[in-house]
């Protein structure tokens, strides 16, 4: 796995998109990305509504092609951005309830279930609206710049 930054973001965001089961591209976004050794994505975050408080993250995988290496680098690069380089206090980042295997990895990555938006979801799932704090970051075993 290689991370590539914001190489081909317009192209990462339609992955990611389609991988979540999303209509509409955001009016903005930026987007991260990581590829296997075809270049192929196993990793897109494609970060919206940015406020000097807040970014919004949605995560696409394909799990089965993320190593442990590779997600701890892709981790300290989009929080990194997020928390270091933008200086926001908090990441949000949501996912349909109905869906273990992300909710799992979410809260792996360190984010606290902060709520449940009823029937908001495309086909009439519930959403789940998880927090990542700066704090979050910082303190996390995964994080490069801990101690």
């Amino acid at each position: 796995m290689k991370f590539v930054g914001f190489l081909n973001e317009e192209k990462a965001e339609k992955w990611a998109r389609e991988k979540l089961g999303l209509d509409e591209p955001p009016e903005f976004f930026r987007a991260m990305a990581a590829v296997d050794k075809n270049n192929d994505y196993v990793c897109v975050v494609v970060f919206t509504n940015f406020s000097s408080i807040n970014i919004d993250v949605n995560i696409a995988m394909e799990g089965k092609k993320m190593t442990p290496k590779g997600t701890i680098e892709m981790f300290n690069e989009v929080f990194g951005f997020a928390f270091d380089r933008l200086h926001v206090r908090r990441v949000t980042g949501f996912t349909g309830g109905k869906n273990e295997k992300a909710k799992n990895i979410i809260e792996h990555f360190g984010f606290k279930l902060e709520g449940v938006m009823r029937e908001a979801m495309p086909k009439g799932d519930d959403m789940f609206v998880y927090g990542f704090l700066a704090d979050d970051f910082h303190n996390h075993a995964w994080c490069k710049g801990r101690g």
